[in-house]
């Protein structure tokens, strides 16, 4: 009777861990994925044997960290962020909104993604990881070396930066209401459903504004690109096609 009781005990066991680790799977994590800066460093993500991601030894700290934290901008946030007012933002003839300059919640992703900002500064370093080398690039050879990352190329290993000239991206920071809408033709109301629950203004907008995160997850790599959905089904959300 006892070995019976164990082994269900055992199989139930088994079974709650396997539905943990699908759900887990099924949701997506930062851990391993190109967010994921300390495991990137020792992939050898750059082919330049001279050359590597400062690891923190920590997943998080590239973007938070507990105390001392950038107070202007997301949680805990620990890193520097660019000016606002630094880009050349995307326009045209059909677009019924304007963007004066970029939205907080918008230049966390940039102070990585627009390349002016090396993706190992930090506010704050995890104090067991403070070396020599501060909190940039660490240089194995000499500081001449330094120019391999910061005019861009080192990125294009992991993925091109966007630079400072958004012309060509989809627009953010711009209010998407009712207004918009009916103006553009071309979109849903925010009302709409979203496909995530609620809205499109309750899942996808922040403060009403549509930014990075509308259409990214940075902590979920499910679809690919961080995105929220799959492909087409993610643009056909908003745009009424």
């Amino acid at each position: 009777m006892m070995k019976i009781k164990k082994s269900i005990y055992l199989i139930l066991t088994i079974m709650v861990f396997m539905l943990a680790t699908s759900s887990l799977s099924q949701a997506g994590t930062i851990v391993g994925s190109r967010h994921d800066l300390s495991a990137l460093s020792k992939k050898g993500s750059h082919s330049e044997t001279f050359f590597v991601i400062e690891d923190y030894e920590q997943v998080c700290v590239y973007c938070h960290i507990p105390h001392n934290s950038n107070q202007n901008g997301g949680p805990l946030w620990n890193r520097p962020l660019p000016s606002a007012n630094a880009y050349n933002l995307y326009d045209s003839e059909t677009l019924d909104s304007s963007t004066a300059s970029i939205n907080t919640k918008s230049l966390l992703c940039l102070s990585c993604h627009d390349g002016t900002i090396a993706v190992d500064t930090l506010l704050n370093s995890p104090w067991e990881k403070i070396s020599n080398y501060g909190d940039h690039m660490r240089a194995q050879r000499t500081s001449e070396n330094c120019g391999n990352c910061h005019y861009g190329g080192i990125g294009r290993k992991l993925g091109s930066f966007l630079s400072q000239d958004l012309s060509n991206d989809h627009p953010v920071s711009f209010t998407y209401d009712s207004t918009l809408a009916t103006a553009d033709g071309g979109l849903k109301d925010p009302s709409a459903p979203s496909g995530l629950g609620g809205s499109i203004a309750n899942d996808m907008l922040s403060n009403g504004q549509l930014e990075c995160t509308s259409c990214h997850d940075v902590h979920d790599p499910q679809y690919g690109n961080f995105l929220i959905k799959e492909g087409q089904n993610l643009c056909v959300t908003c745009h009424d096609k």
